[in-house]
């Protein structure tokens, strides 16, 4: 029986060549491994700065006493981003919207780990579709910020770095694959048939989760401003500045305020609040503290002194504190419509001397008291900026605690 003997070295040789093609196969998957490994990465630390910026935005605006570390100044401020219209998009803040994206992303990619020594493309031409998505929303709400809003926030430009990264890392991806993103893309989409199970799966529970969310989370960023003094009784002290309050007051609240302030907005929803919560104990007396670098803020603050001069100083009040900050100024013709007021009254007492001189009395007091910026709140003879400290008022009642109507 003739037997066939092996070559000499043939065995060595065969199995020579299976280690290297386990070698090779290794050698490609780990870059694939480290890189999708680092997409991982990325997607949770951008959970990780969406999670703290929608935390940012439910504080900013249900907590008047609550300030940021990242509000620096005018030109860096994430809490006047944050309580910006821009802030909330289809019915949700742009912040859990990122977190929903990142949580996404990071499902995909690990989806993908369990492929990386097949070599196989999933699911890095969806991630680049999205990661795309993602740094153009980067670049849109950043011009919006610098624009618009004329603020920066600090996380959100955080989230931009992680959302171009993410797009770097895909984009290495796919060149070490070789294949071009549309072609990648395609790939992937001859593929779901055979994954019609797990992505249907995947895409209904992401609608599930926006529709739960959407359904169970309260519209708390939207703040009612009252129409007009709502019943509360209103007035000029003897030095002709405008009060909303009680008759006799407990509390003397004094408003210095601008009414393009980022910040003044939500001192002024604190400080109407407190009123229309204790008619018949606190009295708040607004004074008018244009800053120079405002550059609409004098003229409204003459706008709302000559609605007052037709009864309608604190309508006025709430309708410029409401639209001061937007791009377009507020005109005469649409502040006197908002305010039914009469529009060739309002023209003539803007440019009345007086006016500008009643709004220059109250600066020159702000600065007789040494204020500093908008807003401050002046009570028994003391300052207080940005917000008015419950801690404060407690004590100045007669019983200790503020009444309640």
């Amino acid at each position: 029986m003739n037997r066939v003997h092996p070559v000499k070295g043939q065995e060595g040789a065969g199995k020579g060549t299976l280690d290297s093609d386990a070698h090779d196969v290794a050698h490609a998957a780990a870059p694939t491994l480290a890189l999708r490994i680092a997409f991982l990465v990325l997607c949770t630390l951008g959970t990780l700065l969406s999670a703290d910026l929608l935390r940012l935005h439910v504080r900013v605006h249900t907590d008047s006493n609550y300030h940021a570390l990242c509000a620096i100044s005018e030109t860096i401020d994430c809490e006047s981003v944050a309580f910006s219209r821009y802030a909330v998009v289809a019915g949700l803040p742009v912040a859990l919207w990122g977190l929903i994206g990142y949580l996404v992303m990071g499902g995909l990619c690990i989806w993908g780990l369990n492929r990386v020594r097949g070599a196989s493309v999933w699911p890095f031409g969806i991630l680049f579709l999205l990661s795309l998505s993602a740094s153009l929303v980067s670049a849109l709400l950043f011009s919006i910020s610098a624009k618009l809003i004329h603020s920066l926030c600090i996380l959100c430009i955080a989230t931009s770095v992680v959302n171009f990264s993410l797009l770097a890392l895909t984009i290495a991806e796919l060149k070490r694959l070789k294949i071009g993103p549309i072609s990648a893309l395609r790939e992937e989409a001859r593929q779901l048939p055979g994954r019609r199970g797990s992505v249907s799966l995947f895409v209904v529970s992401a609608v599930v989760l926006v529709a739960v969310l959407k359904l169970t989370i309260p519209p708390y960023w939207h703040t009612e401003i009252t129409e007009g003094p709502g019943g509360v009784l209103t007035g000029r002290n003897s030095e002709g500045a405008y009060w909303i309050g009680a008759r006799k007051p407990v509390i003397e609240i004094a408003e210095f305020s601008d009414y393009q302030c980022p910040y003044c907005f939500r001192g002024h929803l604190q400080a109407r609040k407190l009123v229309y919560e204790h008619p018949d104990s606190i009295r708040l007396v607004h004074l008018h503290f244009p800053l120079r670098q405002h550059p609409e803020a004098f003229q409204y603050s003459k706008m709302a002194y000559c609605a007052g001069e037709q009864g309608k100083f604190w309508e006025g009040n709430d309708f410029l504190f409401t639209n001061g900050r937007r791009p377009e100024p507020v005109t005469p013709q649409e502040f006197s419509s908002a305010l039914g007021i009469v529009p060739a009254e309002l023209t003539a007492c803007l440019e009345r001397e007086t006016t500008r001189t009643a709004i220059s009395e109250d600066m020159a007091l702000g600065n007789s008291l040494n204020i500093q910026g908008t807003p401050t709140f002046v009570i028994d003879g003391n300052l207080y900026p940005g917000s008015i400290p419950k801690s404060v008022l407690s004590p100045l009642m007669p019983n200790g605690s503020l009444p309640h109507k």
